[in-house]
Parts: structure tokens; C-alpha cells; sequence
């Protein structure tokens, strides 16, 4: 790997934690052409498809709390003690909460451990790497809720998180703003909002945007403006028919994959499911299924599972207990997209119909995996390379296949659209005086 220096302390190269497969990499190294030094990864699936798409790129597999200092050393010795251009921090989100303070800090003064999440408190090792190899840039991503999550930090007391990363990297001379972003406006094809908080210790820049105690804020930031989305010229949203809609049909009975494309492929629906949302129109749930495709009748009570006439209604119900009755889901289960609008957020559950807005806006199925890839922007012009999934082993995989489709919805349902970090990367680059 070719790395060049920037000035006296600075070295052109780019560091990602919690890394995932890499797919925001893709964004860093191949959009915007940072070369990726080193990453770190817990799950040994998502370390195997790190080394395989980033061959040249050190991986540090396992806990952070373990391999944090081998990170270290691997970057002080390879830039000689200089700092690195930036580092990305994605920490685990399905940890994150708005519990209140007080209630922790109550059951901490009365000696209880209170019960905690401790995915939460990844942010400290994260920490603890910022404050040692100190990048001109970093870039923390995160679900929306982080700016509400209170944590335990190292000296056990009660904190937000936003406040432990302000109170520990200002002294270092760090700016830090926070904003949240939905990806949709980056050209990404669906709907992701995120809350993206970025960091400097540049001279030039710190003396311009100096640090602030309250970091989160509704107003764009100037680390965070697109050059490229913003103000009255931005582009139109992409929508799942500009996306997607030139790819062949698929029926979650009767042709679960496209020959020509294996990666175009679905689950298969038992025949129950089928018959709710073959009966629901584009951008509505099965739960409003309100007419019988026997007599044609329509009810108006909406926990009603069955006609006067005796026919079931195409609602989601199941048998309990003896009887029938509707299943308890919210307003987005068993919901149909929209052709005309980005698709839903995708999620580890892109493959399940009863998960938030997953269903095909009008073919009768989910989401395939080839439209998730496409979705996800990790298919993409901008790209030079082609990421694959292709050699690693994951969950329950059938004969001859040498990709998991579950390895495939999981890692793009946590990770940042690359398209996206691209831009944010872009920006930072835009901003950098030496640049």
C-alpha cells in the first residue's frame, strides 16, 4: 500500500473500527481514495469479507477492548508516529437507548449495577484509539437515538455519550459537530437516517470552527454540507423504480431466482402469507386488507379476520389458543414500498415479510438480494472494483452455493451506504487547506 504524507505529522491514510465487511471502506478507499490502513472487526464472517475485498489492508479480528492496542502499535509503527488522515468509528447501534440519566445514575448511588447494554459503552475503546494516534478527521456514525444514550464511562459514572466524546477530545484540540443525515439525499436509493458526528484537529480549521459545548445540532454543519446535495440545486430523491424496477420479475412461489443472476433470488412464502399481500395494493399493509376476494364485501371493522360470509380476509392472522385472530404487529408490517419514492430503510430483516416495509411495491415477494446490493449503493458505477460475498461461510448455506444469502442481508442492514461515506469523505477532503 502507497502511503504518502500530508506534512510533518499527518500521513495520507485512513483507519475504520467496527468495520463490519467493509462497505463503508468501499466509500473511503474506492470513492474517495483514502487508502484504508487497518481495520477492526469482532465477527470473523465480516473479517473474512475485510480481507478478501481489501487484500492489502491490515485486519485486527475480535474484541476492541482486546486488540486495541495491537491497532495502535500497527499505525504509530507504520507512519512512524504520524497521525492518520482519518479514522470511522460504526459501533454496534442495536445497543443504543434514550434511557434517562437519572434513573441510572439513581441505581448507581444506591449500589446496583443497573442493567446496561454493552455494546453502549464500545464507544470507549473507540475513544481510547482517537486519543492515541489523534487523526486530522474523524467520522463517528451512529442510529439517531445516540444523541440520547447515556452510558457508564471509564470512571463509572453516568455520561452521554456525545458528552464523553467532547469532554475527552476538546483538550486534544478537537472540533466536533454532530448533525443527523438521511443517506436519500446522497443519491442513495433508500431511506437511512443516521447521526453523523465529525471531528478535526486542524489548526486552520479549528481556528475558523472552533469547539462548541452543545456539538449536536439541526443546522448543517460545515463539516457535514454537501457540495453536491444541497441548497436548490440538489438532485431529485432515486427511487426504487429508478433503482430497481429494470430487473426481471421474481414470485416468492412460483420463481424464486432468476437464472441468469443468482444473486437475484428470494425467500419462498407459505401459501397464508401470500394470499395477504397478493391482495395489498402499492405503499399499504395487509392489516387494511378490508375486502373478501370471495363475495367482494368490504368490512369496516378493522379487527375483523373473516366475511360474513364465512371467507377469510387476506389479513394476517394466525391460529392460538384454538381460534383464529389477527397477529399483533405494528402499521409497517406487511407493507408494500412505493415505486415512486426511495425504498424503506434496509435492515438485517430485508428478507422478512412482517419486518418494517419489506415487501415488493407490487410483485409478491421481498426485496431480492441482487436489489439490496443495488440499494445499499455497494453496486455502483463509482466503484472500480466489485465487492463480493462469494467463499464465505455463514449460517445455513445449501449445497453448491458459495455465497450466504444471510451473511449478505446482514452486513448490508448495519452498514453506512458506501456512496454515503463517500460524499462525507469528499467533503472533508474539500475542506482540508493542504488538499
Amino acid at each position: 500500500m502507497n502511503i504518502h504524507s500530508l506534512d510533518k505529522q499527518t500521513s495520507f491514510v485512513a483507519g475504520s473500527l467496527f468495520s463490519g465487511g467493509g462497505l463503508g471502506d468501499v466509500g473511503i478507499e474506492w470513492g474517495a481514495g483514502v487508502p484504508v490502513l487497518g481495520t477492526c472487526e469482532l465477527v470473523s464472517s465480516r473479517a473474512a469479507l475485510l480481507r478478501k475485498n481489501f487484500p492489502e489492508t491490515k485486519v485486527f479480528e475480535g474484541d476492541i477492548w482486546k486488540t486495541m492496542d495491537q491497532y495502535i502499535s500497527f499505525f504509530q509503527k507504520k507512519l512512524n508516529l504520524k497521525s492518520p488522515w482519518l479514522l470511522t468509528l460504526s459501533p454496534p447501534c442495536q445497543g443504543m437507548s434514550s434511557n434517562g440519566a437519572g434513573r441510572i445514575s439513581s441505581s448507581i448511588r444506591k449500589g446496583n449495577r443497573p442493567r446496561e447494554d454493552q455494546r453502549n459503552r464500545l464507544i470507549l475503546p473507540g475513544i481510547d484509539i482517537l486519543e492515541s494516534l489523534k487523526p486530522d478527521w474523524f467520522v463517528l456514525e451512529n442510529v439517531r437515538r445516540m444523541e440520547n444514550t447515556i452510558i457508564r464511562n471509564e470512571h463509572g459514572k453516568v455520561e452521554n455519550i456525545l458528552d464523553c466524546l467532547c469532554r475527552r477530545l476538546h483538550p486534544l484540540g478537537y472540533s466536533i459537530r454532530a448533525n443527523m443525515m438521511n443517506f436519500q439525499g446522497f443519491g442513495v436509493p433508500h431511506h437511512r437516517e443516521r447521526l453523523i458526528t465529525i471531528g478535526c484537529r486542524i489548526p486552520e480549521i479549528v481556528s475558523t470552527y472552533q469547539p462548541v459545548e452543545v456539538i449536536y445540532s439541526k443546522e448543517t454543519s460545515p463539516f457535514h454540507a454537501s457540495f453536491s446535495h444541497g441548497g436548490l440545486g440538489q438532485p431529485p430523491l432515486i427511487t426504487l423504480r429508478d433503482a430497481i424496477g429494470h430487473l426481471p420479475i421474481l414470485d416468492a412461489q412460483n420463481k424464486l431466482v432468476d437464472p441468469e443472476d443468482p444473486y437475484h433470488c428470494i425467500p419462498k412464502w407459505n401459501d397464508n402469507q401470500y394470499f395477504w399481500m397478493r391482495s395489498t395494493p402499492e405503499g399499504q399493509t395487509a392489516y387494511d386488507n378490508d375486502q373478501c376476494v370471495k363475495c367482494g364485501k368490504a368490512s369496516s371493522d378493522s379487527s375483523q379476520i373473516e366475511c360474513a360470509c364465512g371467507f377469510p380476509l387476506p389479513r394476517p392472522q394466525i391460529f392460538k389458543s384454538g381460534k383464529l385472530r389477527l397477529i399483533h404487529g405494528f402499521r409497517s408490517s406487511y407493507r408494500r414500498m412505493w415505486w415512486d419514492k426511495p425504498a424503506g430503510t434496509l435492515t438485517m430483516n430485508s428478507g422478512v415479510i412482517s419486518s418494517d416495509l419489506k415487501c415488493h411495491p407490487e410483485q409478491n415477494r421481498v426485496l431480492s438480494l441482487r436489489e439490496i446490493i443495488i440499494l445499499s449503493t455497494l453496486q455502483h458505477p463509482k466503484w472500480k472494483n466489485n465487492y463480493s460475498f462469494e467463499g464465505i461461510p455463514y449460517g445455513r448455506m445449501e449445497s453448491g452455493e458459495n455465497f450466504s444469502k444471510k451473511l449478505i442481508r446482514e452486513v448490508i442492514g448495519e452498514s453506512i451506504p458506501p456512496l454515503a461515506m463517500a460524499q462525507i469523505v469528499e467533503r472533508l477532503l474539500e475542506v482540508d487547506p493542504r488538499i
